[in-house]
């Protein structure tokens, strides 16, 4: 307002400079500023006159040269500090950004580590875009080989066809209500090695729109080896209930807090317990109560044995129960029938008793056998005597009874032969034969006695000597012939080239002798006997086997074993008519066996019998011992 001037002199005094004096032209007048220093002021009207330019500097002299230098540094100084200043704030800030980037990428990427390092792999699924970022870890578990972005039908395609809407289903949730929890299997031939079992989970990300969450970010875990570790444990614990449930003892067993866990079948049954209350996690003292119902009396088991007691049930049977503590401090008890051992104990002492009772009463009879047994001892004793005087007697008499045989058979053998003159009537000599025949008859009769008698007093010796089986046999069968010729028999000896043996002549051909004998008495008409030999080696040394076979009646096999005894005879309808005393075969054995010989036989009822006996080639050195002749007496 007012003139141009005024306003110079009104801005001057303003910028607190003291102007004497303003012109309306361009000018420079000397001032003072409101501080005091000297100021150089410069006027210029512009437009036309209509304003006035003022510019005032401070006055140049030394102090105000040195005052405008200061101030001239200073103004020049202050920002370029504040600027530097500025600059290290923001070099500062910017590293504790960077340092927090850095801070962040590391845990990130630690958190990565440790998360792909325990097998589980990290996924974000954005529905928005139908897209699922996979990490390398869980890249591998889909069969991708690492990581990347794939679509959600190339995950889905992924899976087992028959877990895919499962996996679609779970997915819809997780958009609605943010949590994400599935398992599924991804099959051999999509992730190209063994077929393995996926456990995905995940959360909402975000804050859910009007259609819910856009994005799922969760982990994947590998889970293969804890199914078929399940698996196993389930196949494990089938195992062991098939196992419990065979077993014949009932079974039962209870957690540390008194709980049950498992029982079998018999369990059920031995207590007659209902199902209902079989329950796993049952208390223990609830199922004892019921189970105490079918207990009719327990006591502790006989041997003592910690845990173990046996009880017997309401419906008589009784059982062994044992209980003992698991290594969890579990509780498992067993109980075994034991109705049978029971039984038999009691059978036992029923037995123990009447066992006492025929105790007792052989006691009391004790004396009344002792009576007997002397008795008995001395009836034997008599017994023994008698048998042995009978045969001393026998053995003693053989001269006695062959002497006046001998006499008869010798006197009329001159009367049949008519050795000195004819004896007149022809019956005469009919009956010399018979006298003969008689006679001869009863000498073989008394010699089988007698050498029976000599055998049993051991009065009978042999005389051991070599000589050749061959001879033997056919100075037997020479002497035998004419008898078997006369049956109708055919007789032949097969004997091969044998070497000598040691043995007594006259009882080696008595025993052939009465085997020929009873061979033709017993062989009918037309029929054959044959005598037979074989070396034969066993690990007694050798031996000679000879056999006289025939084609006769032959012998039932229940009789065979007792013609070898003294006066044993088989009746039959052709032995009836024959006569013998039954010494021929015991005879035989005997002489048989004092050579270390052996006799046996066999024979087919209508087809005929052999009977065959085996010398030693050698005798012992006891049984060559020089004796007499047993036919010397």
């Amino acid at each position: 307002r007012g003139s141009p001037i005024q306003g110079a002199v009104s801005l001057g005094q303003a910028f607190g400079l003291d102007v004497q004096d303003f012109s309306d032209k361009a000018t420079t007048i000397k001032g003072q500023a409101a501080d005091g220093a000297a100021m150089d002021v410069s006027s210029h009207p512009i437009a036309e006159g209509a304003l006035m330019a003022l510019a005032g500097a401070p006055s140049r002299t030394a102090a105000n040269l040195d005052r405008a230098f200061m101030a001239g540094a200073f103004n020049l100084m202050a920002p370029l500090a504040v600027g530097i200043a500025l600059a290290l704030l923001l070099l500062m800030q910017s590293r504790k950004v960077e340092a927090a980037q850095r801070e962040f990428s590391d845990s990130e990427q630690r958190f990565r580590l440790a998360v792909e390092a325990a097998r589980c792999g990290i996924w974000e699924w954005d529905l928005t875009a139908d897209q699922v970022f996979l990490s390398d870890v869980t890249g591998a578990m889909f069969g991708w080989g690492g990581g990347g972005i794939v679509s959600s039908q190339d995950l889905l395609e992924r899976i087992s066809i028959d877990q895919r809407e499962r996996v679609r289903q779970a997915l819809a949730n997780a958009a609605t209500y943010g949590a994400f929890d599935v398992s599924f299997r991804v099959p051999a031939n999509q992730q190209g090695g063994r077929t393995i079992w996926v456990d995905a989970r995940g959360q909402g990300f975000g804050k859910p729109g009007q259609d819910g969450y856009v994005r799922i970010i969760g982990v994947a875990l590998d889970v293969t080896e804890e199914r078929h570790a399940q698996a196993r444990a389930q196949a494990a614990e089938n195992r062991l209930r098939d196992a419990i449930e065979s077993v014949s003892e009932a079974f039962v067993l209870w957690d540390r807090q008194g709980r049950l866990l498992m029982c079998n079948r018999n369990y059920r049954n031995v207590f007659s317990l209902e199902p209902k209350l079989l329950k796993p996690g049952a208390a223990r003292a609830e199922v004892n109560r019921f189970a105490a119902l079918a207990i009719k009396q327990d006591h502790p088991a006989p041997d003592g044995a910690r845990g173990v007691r046996e009880a017997e049930l309401m419906d008589g049977r009784w059982i062994q129960i044992s209980e003992r503590r698991t290594a969890e401090g579990g509780l498992v008890m067993t109980a075994a029938d034991i109705t049978a051992i029971k039984n038999q104990e009691e059978a036992r002492r029923l037995n123990e008793e009447q066992l006492q009772h025929a105790v007792t009463g052989l006691e009391r009879s004790q004396e009344q056998l002792a009576e007997l047994a002397r008795k008995y001892e001395m009836e034997k004793v008599k017994a023994e005597g008698a048998n042995k005087a009978k045969s001393e007697f026998l053995a003693n008499m053989s001269h006695e009874l062959r002497t006046p045989l001998n006499a008869i058979n010798g006197f009329s053998e001159i009367m049949m032969n008519e050795m000195f003159g004819v004896l007149g009537d022809a019956r005469y000599k009919g009956y010399c034969l018979d006298i003969h025949n008689s006679g001869q008859h009863l000498l073989a009769l008394i010699n089988d006695i007698l050498d029976m008698s000599k055998i049993e007093a051991g009065k009978m010796n042999l005389k051991f000597e070599p000589m050749h089986l061959e001879d033997v046999a056919e100075d037997a069968v020479r002497l035998i012939r004419n008898r078997a010729e006369a049956a109708g028999l055919k007789l032949a000896i097969d004997f091969p080239q044998l070497p000598e043996i040691e043995a007594d002549y006259r009882a080696v051909k008595q025993v052939l002798l009465n085997l020929l004998s009873n061979a033709i008495k017993f062989t009918p008409r037309a029929g054959s006997v044959t005598v037979r030999a074989e070396m034969r080696r066993d690990p007694l040394g050798e031996r000679i086997r000879v056999s006289v076979t025939d084609t006769g009646i032959g012998i039932a096999k229940e009789d065979l074993a007792r013609l070898a005894r003294p006066f044993e005879q088989v009746e039959s309808q052709l032995s009836k008519t024959t006569q013998g005393t039954g010494l021929g075969l015991a005879l035989t054995k005997s002489l048989i066996e004092m050579h270390d010989g052996a006799l046996d036989m066999a024979s087919t009822p209508g087809e005929g019998t052999t009977v065959s006996f085996t010398l030693p080639v050698r005798q012992s050195q006891s049984q060559t011992q020089p004796s007499r002749d047993f036919a010397a007496a």
